[in-house]
């Protein structure tokens, strides 16, 4: 019902959202909350739907990418690892391809490769960008993304395989639903696999088009707007400081 409630508020035109906005504030305020990362869809407006269109090939973009911005499915940007925050190239889970079915296995080998903090992934994603280790043949090709659900769009339990929740609150942030995830040997289509920059046949052979750093990007990305948003925080705490010390005394007037 909620995921219905979010969904009523993103039209398909620009236009149509500032007409409904100019009439009601408080939705325009809950909106800009929720795409600023505070609400269940900030994260999936930003990183998700980024990662979907920057690193899919046209055929997946076209699968994929209507169903993120009509928010049929919500997402999540499955990266950071309990042990392993922005060392990437460190990152433990495992999606080894299994060439007998097509399929690709995603795991969770240790307890450090457990994802953690990513947001909106502890109570409201539907699907997960997976950034994992590519396994082919025992050959390591490094880390590629995935895309995974990890729960129903019947009943949101979780898939087969799948253990995730939220960590906890979150000093000065507690809207925001950070979450953990691990994989059980989670079977996916070999076509889930983002394949623009790295692409896998069926037959396990790897190709490289273009430069794979620009998987990087979504997390350069994000951090950007972490920036640019800072002032959003900063503001209401100055405006306490100054307020403060306008009024503030601290020591007696002497008199003449």
């Amino acid at each position: 019902m909620w995921m219905k409630k979010v969904n009523h508020m993103y039209f398909k035109s620009k236009e149509s959202r500032e007409m409904y906005f100019h009439k009601r504030p408080t939705v325009y305020g809950f909106w800009m909350h929720s795409y600023h990362g505070q609400g269940p869809t900030g994260l999936h407006q930003t990183m998700f739907n980024q990662s979907v269109e920057q690193f899919s090939t046209e055929e997946q973009k076209k699968h994929w990418l209507p169903k993120a911005l009509n928010l049929d499915i919500l997402g999540c940007y499955a990266q950071t690892e309990l042990g392993h925050g922005s060392n990437v190239a460190s990152l433990e889970t495992t999606a080894t391809l299994d060439k007998k079915t097509d399929e690709f296995v995603i795991h969770s080998p240790t307890i450090t490769s457990t994802k953690f903090w990513p947001g909106d992934m502890g109570r409201y994603c539907s699907h997960a960008l997976v950034m994992a280790r590519l396994i082919i043949d025992d050959n390591d090709y490094g880390v590629a993304p995935f895309l995974v659900q990890i729960r129903s769009l019947k009943d949101h339990k979780w898939q087969k395989g799948i253990k995730c929740g939220d960590i906890g609150p979150k000093f000065g942030y507690h809207g925001k639903d950070n979450g953990w995830l691990t994989f059980d040997h989670v079977r996916i289509p070999r076509d889930n696999m983002l394949q623009k920059f790295i692409s896998v046949a069926k037959d396990g052979e790897v190709g490289i088009q273009g430069d794979v750093r620009v998987l990087y990007s979504t997390m350069i990305m994000i951090r950007t707007i972490i920036i640019a948003n800072s002032k959003m925080t900063l503001a209401p705490a100055l405006t306490i400081a100054l307020r403060y010390s306008a009024v503030r005394r601290q020591f007696r007037n002497i008199s003449g």
